[in-house]
């Protein structure tokens, strides 16, 4: 159920290019900007001399045509990322404090790194990601995760809602996130083994995804007609809580 090597990448800016190399991610070359420095540039240049990695000093508008504009002087060519097996993530994991987070049909890169930085923040164990109609572990989602992409195993399945059934089965309670959910996200108990599902951008919780879920909450709104939140800002607000229950009590 588990598509495992995507196509070679590019990712750049100073930070995520630097968790990649900290986390030992195979790398064919970088390509710096003439003209950068600071600690992270000092700090790259200094790992790939370790590492052996060839690097090329370039006009900064031969980076911009490459990456864009916001490259922060720095781009790393990368071998290809290797997503987690789902499987192997559900038998490894501790019922006692098993977290997911499930997307379905995230199709922004930008909002999918901005969750898995979230979601690496708050201690979750893993995210799952559908393989088709939507975005994957680009250069831009790896720079919006800040580097959590480094560290936060990302799994992609064909059939989400397999997933939830087969995480399910494994223990964890299943919360789906809709703006017309039967409760609010705070009256739900997240202490135990759970997931979260986050819906796409424009669709939300497809059927059948909705069905697998145990509940579905939403985030109450002081303005109904402006509509709901950007799904990266709401998966934020949810896993804050979640991480708020399970936060130890001082004394």
């Amino acid at each position: 159920m588990t598509q495992s090597t995507p196509a070679p990448e590019l990712i750049w800016g100073r930070h995520p290019v630097l968790e990649a190399l900290k986390a030992g991610r195979p790398c064919q070359r970088l390509v710096v900007a003439q003209g950068s420095h600071g600690p992270a540039i000092d700090e790259i240049f200094a790992l790939a001399r370790q590492a052996g990695i060839p690097f090329d000093v370039q006009e900064r508008t031969l980076l911009d045509r490459a990456a864009g504009p916001q490259h922060q002087g720095v781009i790393a060519h990368l071998a290809a990322r290797a997503y987690a097996s789902f499987e192997e993530i559900l038998i490894g994991l501790d019922l006692r404090t098993a977290f997911l987070v499930f997307l379905d049909g995230i199709q922004d890169p930008h909002n999918l790194g901005a969750i898995i930085r979230s979601a690496h923040a708050v201690g979750a164990d893993a995210v799952v990601i559908q393989e088709r109609g939507a975005a994957g572990l680009t250069g831009a989602a790896a720079r919006a995760s800040a580097g959590a992409i480094e560290h936060l195993p990302v799994c992609r399945v064909n059939n989400l809602g397999r997933a939830l059934a087969l995480a399910k089965e494994t223990g964890l309670w299943i919360t789906g996130l809709a703006p017309d959910g039967e409760r609010s996200f705070t009256e739900v108990d997240f202490k135990g083994p759970c997931g979260l599902v986050v819906g796409s951008e424009g669709a939300g919780l497809r059927r059948l995804v909705r069905e697998g879920c145990d509940f579905v909450v939403q985030i109450p709104m002081g303005r109904a007609q402006i509509g709901s939140f950007n799904a990266s800002v709401a998966a934020g607000l949810v896993l804050y809580e979640v991480f708020r229950q399970r936060r130890p009590t001082s004394g």
